[in-house]
């Protein structure tokens, strides 16, 4: 008996050893740098690739045309508009579609099963005013660098603006410029489009496409905190921008779609490596076999 749960001890730390690797990792793999390429769970990952592309929404895009704001590209994303022209000579947006390049990819994984939890991209969108009948004065606001919690359905950005605009006497437009590093901007409601994939010794590749929609400030006092205060917006300009963040408007227009929508496309390669164990891993095997030595000698007298 007391033969057997020498056994029986000895194989528990041996299979503990074993089940070391098994372990969650949470790995964060990058587009450059010395993250460009990671080992979790007897796996690399590398050659991560992709974009991430906004799409303004059409509620938007009519706040954009009533102030009159220009928007171009944060290198190194693009901005895709279409325009028509009024008969009047002005120009407005029909559509905006800013593109930005996937930078890294949060994940974790198991051995068997990787979860992505985060994505971020690189670049964004400067909006630009000049004075007019929805704004006080001159204006900018960059929005860039987007990082997507897919956890907590947050987005944060890169927030630089600022407005040289003059409030009128006997408002309360408070006008200058922000500058926030990576701040929760945006919540959004759903998100379509596989998120978790299955690795084994065949896979060579994991991605897909996915749709993020609903975006939603996550804190409604940043219509004056950030829009208004660095686009130089009037009361014309700012009901605009009110009306991209309210969920159902006085006459009871449900609005779903926020500030727009994600439409991301990523992939990375994948490829199992030889598993070296770790100094602990050793340690255990160790006194496993010694566990297993010593019940050898007891078989033996």
């Amino acid at each position: 008996m007391n033969f057997n749960k020498s056994l029986i001890a000895a194989s528990a730390f041996v299979a503990l050893a074993g089940a070391a690797h098994a372990a969650v990792e949470t790995k964060t793999l990058t587009t450059t740098g010395v993250t460009s390429s990671v080992d979790s769970n007897g796996y690399t990952f590398s050659q991560l690739s992709g974009t991430g592309s906004l799409n303004f929404s059409s509620s938007l895009i009519t706040a954009l045309n009533l102030a009159q704001v220009q928007v171009t590209a944060v290198a190194p994303a693009t901005v895709a508009p279409t325009t028509s022209t009024t008969s009047t000579g002005i120009v407005r947006y029909t559509s905006v579609n800013a593109a930005a390049p996937v930078t890294s990819l949060t994940s974790n994984f198991d051995g068997s099963t990787l979860n992505v939890t985060g994505v971020g991209t690189a670049g964004g969108a400067l909006q630009t005013t000049a004075k007019n009948s929805a704004t006080n004065g001159p204006g900018q606001l960059s929005i860039s660098n987007l990082q997507v919690d897919l956890t907590s359905k947050i987005i944060y950005a890169d927030i630089v603006g600022n407005s040289t605009a003059v409030a009128p006497a006997g408002t309360n437009f408070v006008y200058g410029s922000v500058n926030l590093s990576r701040y929760a901007l945006w919540s959004f409601d759903s998100i379509s489009g596989p998120t978790s994939f299955g690795v084994n010794s065949g896979t060579t590749s994991i991605g897909g496409q996915n749709t993020i929609t609903g975006l939603f400030l996550v804190n409604s006092a940043d219509i004056d905190n950030i829009f208004v205060k660095t686009l130089g917006l009037n009361n014309t300009g700012r009901s605009g921008i009110t009306s991209v963040n309210t969920r159902v408007s006085t006459t009871g227009v449900v609005n779903t779609a926020g500030f727009g929508s994600i439409l991301s496309n990523i992939s990375a390669s994948v490829a199992p490596v030889s598993s070296v164990p770790e100094p602990s891993t050793y340690v255990l095997m160790g006194l496993g076999l010694v566990g297993l030595g010593l019940a050898r000698r007891r078989a033996a007298r």
